[in-house]
């Protein structure tokens, strides 16, 4: 869905613990979309209590509101700083 809104210059936002970050932008990058925002909070999530959860997720409001209005290109800008040095996925020579 993100990927199609986008597209249609609809912006979005994907919520997602830091455990599956990479696992989303790769997901992500399949559907061309390798720059969409992401606002990333710790692992876990289940069974955080609404007080703790609150904490989570206004920390996570500057991204989302960021995803929301900036511009495309600022937003590949600090994507791409935010991606140098990690390691890259490839795409296997054969199928898995």
């Amino acid at each position: 869905v993100t990927p199609e809104m986008e597209r249609h210059g609809i912006p979005t936002v994907i919520v997602a613990t830091d455990t599956f970050v990479q696992f989303v932008r790769r997901m992500a990058a399949t559907q061309a979309c390798p720059y969409v925002a992401i606002a990333e909070t710790p692992n876990p999530v289940r069974g955080l209590d609404p007080k703790a959860l609150r904490v989570r997720v206004e920390a996570m409001m500057p991204a989302v509101v960021d995803g929301l209005t900036l511009p495309p290109a600022e937003l590949e800008r600090r994507t791409k700083a935010a991606m140098k040095g990690q390691v890259q996925p490839v795409r296997a020579s054969l199928p898995v």
